[in-house]
């Protein structure tokens, strides 16, 4: 019965561990779609591990039609003259997006990851067509 408590007790500190360490997830909202980050896809610190960009119109009935997956993402890939981060994706049905940020500011209170920004994101994939769309993102 100790035995059992201890492999009780060791499972769910491991499970609280592995939370912890979690990848903070990105989300930028503007008034026609949201683009979401979902990560990490492949498993958690692996070296297959990356991040699932996912865009989306934020009034879509048809939910299929109106989304967009990518995988082949240059997360932070350019910094401009202006100071602006460039996070370009692309998928392999000739869908693509870039989005333009400033540098995050912390909003948190020191205890979880809680940043935000503001930016431009330009996309077109199908039906989602968009350029220069003012966008919100967080960072938690």
């Amino acid at each position: 019965m100790n035995k059992r408590a201890i492999l009780l007790l060791s499972l769910v500190g491991l499970s609280v561990s592995a939370h912890a360490d979690q990848k903070a997830t990105i989300t930028c909202t503007g008034k026609n779609v949201v683009l979401t980050e979902k990560s990490p896809y492949l498993g958690e610190d692996t070296k297959f591990a990356q991040s699932l960009f996912v865009l989306k119109s934020t009034d879509a009935a048809d939910e299929s039609a109106y989304t967009a997956y990518f995988l082949d993402v240059d997360v932070e890939g350019d910094v401009d003259s202006n100071g602006q981060i460039w996070t370009v994706g692309k998928n392999s049905q000739g869908g693509n997006f870039t989005l333009k940020t400033n540098f995050w500011r912390d909003v948190g209170d020191g205890t979880i990851i809680n940043q935000e920004t503001e930016g431009t994101l330009t996309y077109s994939h199908g039906p989602l067509q968009g350029k220069n769309e003012t966008v919100k993102c967080t960072k938690n």
